[in-house]
């Protein structure tokens, strides 16, 4: 069954990715980079943050290129808002096709370029894009949101449209953005989600006029039989969450169940 439209459905299925038309309250937006202000890199309060781990990384002169911050959710409660957006959610229980479960959540904060290096997870199955129903059948998908205006210039997320489908690893440097084709720079407003296939191969586009840190979120989604893959949310976390939210944090082992009587209220029913 699914639960979004089916020309944008396969319109994924072709592409690999979908950029959502819906954004993020600019006041969300607004809160969130106010706290990833106070969570300041350089005096980071592990303390203040005890379930949030802090990933610095420097070049050979010593300066800040990237921090990447996992279990991010556990900073603050407007987090939890993203767990389970009314626009977002129908997308990943009808690319997953199974009973979801987040798996990861981090932030990527970028203060400079480094190479690129386009990437993607395959092994075995995971290139398998539709069941044997003709359904989609995905083993990830992740959800980006840009907390800032993202383009060409600032740097943002890039795409090989398409790459999702083939079990081939591209023949090219996949550092080399003069040779790869079908290469797709997203241009996305601060708060504007877009939902892609971890088959799909691709990276962070680097900006050719960075003048500010680029904050960017990711929630990836896998079948809900899948292991964690760094860290895991605390219970305090957890039991502050919704009911719906806590149907996506649940430990591994749940197979399938029923979301088409929870997803009746996002009026994307198909």
């Amino acid at each position: 069954m699914t639960f979004v439209p089916e020309p944008e459905l396969y319109s994924f299925m072709l592409r690999g990715y979908h950029l959502f038309s819906e954004c993020l309250p600019s006041a969300w937006i607004g809160d969130i980079n106010h706290i990833i202000d106070e969570m300041n890199v350089s005096g980071f309060d592990q303390f203040r943050y005890p379930n949030v781990k802090m990933e610095p990384m420097y070049d050979s002169d010593g300066k800040l290129i990237q921090i990447v911050v996992r279990n991010i959710l556990e900073a603050d409660a407007i987090f939890r808002n993203l767990l389970d957006l009314d626009f977002i959610l129908p997308w990943i229980v009808t690319l997953l096709n199974r009973s979801p479960r987040l798996t990861e959540n981090y932030g990527y904060f970028r203060n400079a370029n480094r190479p690129v290096g386009y990437h993607s997870v395959r092994n075995g199955s995971q290139t398998q894009n539709l069941n044997h129903q003709g359904l989609p059948q995905l083993e990830m998908v992740k959800v980006m949101i840009p907390l800032m205006d993202q383009n060409s210039e600032t740097g943002t997320l890039s795409l090989i449209t398409g790459s999702h489908l083939l079990s081939l690893k591209p023949p090219f440097d996949l550092n080399d953005l003069g040779v790869l084709p079908e290469l797709r720079t997203l241009e996305v407003k601060a708060g504007q989600p877009v939902i892609f296939s971890e088959n799909l191969y691709h990276a962070g586009y680097p900006g050719t006029n960075m003048k500010q840190q680029r904050r960017t979120l990711f929630f990836p989604y896998e079948p809900s039989h899948h292991a964690d893959w760094f860290v895991s949310l605390s219970d305090e976390f957890i039991e502050g969450c919704t009911q719906r939210q806590k149907r996506l944090l649940h430990r591994p082992g749940h197979w399938q169940e029923d979301w088409q009587q929870e997803l009746k209220g996002s009026n994307r029913l198909k």
